[in-house]
């Protein structure tokens, strides 16, 4: 089971970032692996939010987003209390924006893998969660890139 930080949707929707190709991959493999993931309906806000800055583009941003929040492997936690109060604790322990927190609350309350881009989860979280990036999750999962 897998939670996908914002940063991988992000990344694999925009061509123009680095790394894009792996996060598609990565994420086309699990999805078609029919691998479930757990995120919390924050991803949808921040999707829309990270491609609309960066592309400008309102009619995009919604569109991925309502696509993410209609695929059928993934399933939506809400931040309920003890969701919350895990992120707070998370986030005073080590030193996580609330965001970042919350996928690290849903990762460990659902025990899943966290496959993220950002840098805190990827540094600060070693002791708390498995942290890989999609390189890191193809390479474990033994996938050749994509070409």
């Amino acid at each position: 089971m897998y939670t996908v930080d914002t940063s991988v949707w992000v990344n694999s929707f925009d061509q123009r970032e680095p790394g894009h190709a792996v996060s598609r991959q990565i994420l086309q493999h699990l999805a078609g692996q029919g691998m479930p993931f757990f995120v919390p309906h924050l991803v949808l806000v921040e999707v829309a939010g990270a491609i609309s800055r960066s592309r400008q583009d309102v009619a995009q941003a919604q569109a991925f987003a309502t696509a993410l929040s209609q695929l059928p492997n993934v399933t939506f936690i809400a931040l309920d209390e003890p969701l919350a109060m895990q992120a707070l604790i998370l986030a005073a322990q080590h030193s996580l924006r609330g965001a970042d927190a919350v996928f690290a609350a849903v990762a460990l309350q659902e025990a899943c893998l966290l496959i993220s881009l950002d840098n805190e989860h990827l540094t600060r979280l070693k002791s708390v969660v498995t942290v890989w990036t999609p390189g890191d999750a193809l390479s474990n999962l033994a996938l050749p890139p994509e070409t």
